[in-house]
């Protein structure tokens, strides 16, 4: 993310720097063919005692000397230029480093901080979780409430762990593994198949494959997949359909249509379109960030007349 952020600015610097060259420079080699010019013309007003073919071999030197003159010009902001964008990319990059560090400093301690907090909670969380289990009071609100709450506390914690984690896998040295593509999706689809068939979900496997093995990080892409499969069984209304390619795999399904105010906040943090449902919000941003790591694209489409479709290529 940092490293995205530098690059741009840079790029930001360089292409302004080039605007502002290129304007300079432009303007600076107008006015000096203009100025070739009125020489010229001035020369010709000085001479007209000269016979016709003296004019013309000097009209003709003054022109060749004139072209010379210009190209070296070119050269020499050609040369200036390249220098001088090579020194505001120097400049940007040390500049830029200098801007994000205290940025990427307090971004590396939360990490850290949700990282170390997830961790200690789990013991708390797990110890009330087996404290009401014991008890077995029935039929209590209040009981109840607590109950419903401390597992939503416990689904919280999973999941920012799991985004912990995430956003620390670019540290580590995964290896990719062969997979036979199909067989691979089929095994992370299989845990879902008690929900589709309990929801009375038509669901539907389309394939488009060129070749059966592919290789990949498996657990990054189960991850994604299954997060992916989750929401769309949480979100749909009758259908889901997923397709998949020797490049990507999309997961469709036809419940609420996300606006396109919502569209590109659906991978943020706890950001949910819809309020009441349940879950926390992390999971598509877990998604997004393992997606990143890997170099891969993970988008999503939807709107009045479209389904809902996260697109994952890899």
């Amino acid at each position: 993310m940092f490293r995205h952020l530098r690059n741009r600015l840079i790029i930001i610097n360089l292409a302004v720097t080039s605007m502002v060259l290129v304007l300079a420079f432009s303007a600076i080699y107008v006015v000096a063919l203009g100025e070739a010019h009125r020489r010229q013309s001035v020369i010709a007003d000085v001479v007209p005692g000269y016979t016709q073919i003296v004019i013309q071999t000097v009209h003709k030197q003054i022109q060749v000397e004139q072209q010379e003159s210009l190209r070296t010009l070119l050269a020499s902001l050609f040369v200036t230029g390249v220098a001088v964008e090579v020194a505001v990319a120097i400049l940007s990059y040390a500049l830029a480093e200098a801007a994000i560090r205290p940025v990427k400093e307090v971004y590396d301690s939360q990490k850290m901080f949700i990282a170390n907090a997830s961790h200690e909670m789990k013991t708390p969380i797990a110890a009330i979780m087996a404290n009401l289990e014991v008890a077995d009071i029935k039929n209590n609100q209040w009981i109840d409430n607590v109950t419903q709450e401390v597992q939503y506390m416990a689904d919280l914690n999973q999941q920012l762990l799991a985004l912990a984690r995430a956003e620390n896998s670019n540290k580590t040295i995964k290896k990719e593994e062969s997979v036979v593509l199909k067989k691979f999706v089929e095994e992370i689809i299989a845990p879902f198949r008690p929900r589709i068939e309990t929801s009375q979900v038509d669901f539907k496997l389309k394939t488009q494959l060129r070749s059966g093995k592919i290789k990949l990080i498996k657990n990054d892409f189960q991850q994604i997949v299954s997060i992916l499969m989750d929401n769309a069984l949480k979100y749909c209304d009758q259908k889901i359909i997923v397709t998949l390619t020797s490049k990507s795999i999309s997961i469709e399904n036809d419940g609420s249509k996300i606006s396109a105010e919502d569209l590109p906040k659906v991978f943020d943090r706890f950001y949910q379109t819809n309020k009441s449902s349940e879950g926390v919000g992390l999971g598509l941003a877990i998604a997004k960030t393992i997606a990143d790591h890997n170099d891969w694209k993970l988008q999503v489409t939807s709107g009045e007349t479209i389904n809902t479709k996260f697109t994952l290529s890899f």
